[in-house]
């Protein structure tokens, strides 16, 4: 009886809810899947695409931007290369406790670059493009003398093969082919306390262009839409993952280099309650000897705001008055965010060292990032004094 007056309850509270604001019942992919997540859980990979406003669409640089725009990609010599980011934890809205979203794992890039004649560069990544814990997800019970406390988690792990093949001397052709590791971890279902883990492994194709004319430089990408299955024995989800396009310019003059992408996401392939995903990015850099500095601004838009209804395990025969106290929703934020990055760059003899930081600067969905990579070429390895500054 008490279970069938919980979802009565849970009823009630979503219909009163969704006068103020919208509420998404069903959920298609798994609970942190799920692009208005994306303001925080979003990894923005690439340190000198990072400092720039992240563009890179259209700008030639280090093998970082085969994530951008494969055609892009530059190898001049073997090279290995990683990056760090680090995210400051941001509060958990909606939960009885004092709870935040983070993103542990500081490796967000290990790669290694290379070429194959004077026409075709490679490359070979690992990257982290998203990662969100949350900390915590509490269930009190036991009259309040003890609880259950669950840490909700996902990542994307990422191996990704890119290839550059330059077809005349102003026109690249580049693709990466991404191979996928979706980890979920904890996922919340009410009306239990088992701890469902699961993970797939999806292949996504990204092609991409890039044009010279003078010193403008144009490049376009896209990422192929891919279905992902999930069976997380409480829910079953059968999802799009939904077409991006990237279209992006270039102009270089003297010391200086400015950068525009646009973007786009078909989020509304997800769920009709979805808006598009659209991003504006603006960026410029200054070079002056071996020392680049690099600032810019990206805007992105909003895909969903309102609440969310929790899933649940609708066979449960757990009649716990416990539950009783857990919200059957969640609320998500308007997730539109405006960015100011900033970066700097250092060329010496063995490769590169950049660092940048990027934050919102207006949006009720705050982050803060910061990146750091080093470059290094492989053949600097076997010199006495390699790393040796002067």
């Amino acid at each position: 009886m008490r279970k069938y007056l919980f979802f009565l309850c849970l009823l009630i509270a979503t219909g009163l809810r969704a006068q103020s604001a919208d509420t998404l019942y069903v959920l298609h992919m798994p609970q942190y899947t799920n692009p208005f997540y994306e303001p925080y859980s979003l990894n923005y990979l690439g340190v000198e695409a990072a400092g720039r406003g992240y563009t890179g669409t259209g700008v030639l640089g280090s093998a970082q931007t085969a994530l951008i725009n494969p055609a892009t990609m530059i190898t001049d010599s073997t090279r290995i290369f990683t990056e760090i980011n680090i995210k400051p934890s941001i509060s958990a809205e909606g939960l009885a406790f004092d709870s935040r979203y983070s993103s542990p794992m500081p490796l967000g890039l290990l790669g290694l670059s290379f070429p194959l004649g004077s026409k075709v560069a490679a490359a070979i990544i690992y990257s982290n493009p998203k990662s969100l814990v949350l900390d915590d997800f509490s269930v009190v019970i036991n009259q309040g003398a003890d609880m259950v406390t669950r840490y909700p988690k996902y990542y994307l792990h990422q191996l990704t093969v890119s290839a550059r093949y330059q077809a005349t001397d102003d026109l690249n052709v580049g693709l990466s082919v991404h191979n996928q590791l979706h980890y979920l971890d904890d996922v919340i279902f009410l009306m239990t306390y088992d701890r469902v883990r699961d993970y797939k492994y999806l292949l996504r194709f990204q092609p991409g262009l890039y044009y010279q004319v003078g010193d403008l430089g144009v490049g376009l990408s896209a990422t192929i839409p891919s279905k992902i299955k999930w069976d997380l024995d409480y829910a079953e989800y059968d999802a799009d993952l939904p077409l991006e396009l990237s279209a992006g310019l270039s102009y270089s003059k003297d010391i200086y280099r400015f950068s525009s992408d646009f973007r786009f996401r078909q989020d509304s392939a997800i769920d009709d309650v979805f808006e598009d995903k659209i991003s504006l990015h603006l960026g410029a850099e200054r070079r002056e000897g071996n020392k680049i500095i690099r600032a810019g601004y990206f805007y992105s838009s909003d895909v969903f705001n309102g609440q969310v209804m929790l899933p649940v395990d609708e066979n449960s025969l757990d009649e716990s008055i416990f539950w009783e106290d857990v919200s059957p929703t969640l609320p998500v934020d308007d997730n539109e965010q405006h960015f100011l990055t900033v970066g700097f760059g250092y060329l010496f003899r063995d490769g590169s060292l950049n660092l940048s930081a990027m934050g919102v600067v207006a949006g009720e969905s705050k982050c803060t990032q910061v990146n750091l990579s080093l470059s290094l070429y492989i053949s600097s390895f076997k010199r006495k004094d390699f790393l040796k500054f002067e």
